[in-house]
């Protein structure tokens, strides 16, 4: 059959309900053992902003602690491999000339 096509924010949303069922897991276990749970790296990569963040931003302490920083502070966060503001902002500018020419 077909793949099933999902948003990248939906994936990490069903691997976070299959990771929960699997292991036999409440929301309030999650947040009470987010430091020592192994979550699916769609979790983890959303918890560091490769998708952005989200309005509000993201829940603590559950954010912190899931990406074992020391604490929710941004230096403690980036340690932790998290990005803040829109991905791909930092990357450098590419030169579409310069690339045009290359292929």
């Amino acid at each position: 059959g077909d793949i099933v096509k999902v948003t990248p924010s939906s994936k990490v949303v069903g691997d976070l309900a299959q990771f929960m069922v699997n292991n036999k897991l409440s929301e309030q276990d999650v947040l009470d053992k987010a430091s020592d749970l192994s979550f699916p790296s769609s979790v983890i990569e959303y918890l560091q902003g490769y998708l952005g963040e989200p309005t509000g931003g993201f829940p603590e302490p559950f954010r912190h602690k899931a990406l074992r920083a020391k604490s929710s502070e941004r230096k403690d966060l980036e340690d932790a491999g998290a990005i803040f503001g829109r991905p791909g902002a930092s990357l450098p500018s590419l030169d579409m000339d310069a690339l045009k020419d290359s292929l």
